[in-house]
């Protein structure tokens, strides 16, 4: 990986990165696939262990497969971000701030690097959640799931921030914990450090290019 001595600007994903959030990913899988099938998708081929994003992906293609018009197709996508929204709203008054998570940022803002969020989850979840971790006042720029056209893993998501912080890729930094966050970074170019979430994300997110994994958040202020 390159120096990060010049980085200009660091990107975070925000659930499992800087907070630890309670998501019912169960609830919010049972939900996509309750619309799907009620449109006619078979829902014992979507997968059964897969991420939410992952089940949208499988979802939308089955939907193609349909022939159903784009304008319903997009109908349909609307009905699922409206329930995953409901699902991540409830969680907020159980988010907890990770350790390490305000040191580092404080960090950053001292040394003039400016500070955004990239997160899949919904943007009013996400500004609530940083209210209550009392994290708002860090970020200039913030872009959740449905505040942007392709969400991550597209690297557009990441882009766009990276953009919107007068910065390139080779003067950003993606943190993020899981092998999706390290996909959105490799895709647009950008560095990328990883605090796995636990030990089955860190062996899926080892010996890639580009990235440096640390265990803590309070480490990579040795780095930046």
């Amino acid at each position: 990986m390159k120096s990060m001595a010049q980085v200009k600007a660091v990107v975070f994903d925000l659930d499992g990165t800087l907070i630890a959030s309670n998501h019912d990913y169960d609830e919010m899988a049972r939900r996509v696939k309750l619309i799907l099938g009620e449109v006619g998708v078979p829902t014992d081929a979507l997968s059964q262990q897969g991420r939410i994003w992952e089940i949208i992906q499988e979802g939308v293609r089955s939907l193609q497969e349909l022939d159903l018009p784009p304008e319903r197709i997009k109908d349909i996508l609307g009905r699922i971000d409206e329930a995953l929204n409901e699902v991540e709203v409830s969680s907020v008054g159980s988010v907890e701030l990770k350790p390490g998570a305000t040191e580092l940022l404080e960090h950053l803002r001292d040394r003039g690097i400016k500070i955004g969020i990239a997160t899949r989850s919904c943007g009013e979840y996400a500004r609530r959640s940083m209210e209550v971790s009392r994290l708002a006042g860090y970020f200039y720029v913030v872009l959740a799931r449905d505040e942007v056209e392709f969400p991550k893993p597209d690297p557009r998501h990441l882009l766009q921030i990276v953009e919107e912080l007068d910065a390139s890729p080779e003067s950003a930094v993606f943190v993020g914990d899981t092998e999706t966050d390290q996909r959105t970074a490799r895709a647009a170019g950008i560095p990328f450090i990883g605090v796995p979430s636990n030990e089955s994300w860190r062996k899926r997110m080892e010996g890639k290019e580009g990235s440096v994994l640390v265990s803590t958040l309070s480490e990579i202020m040795e780095m930046i």
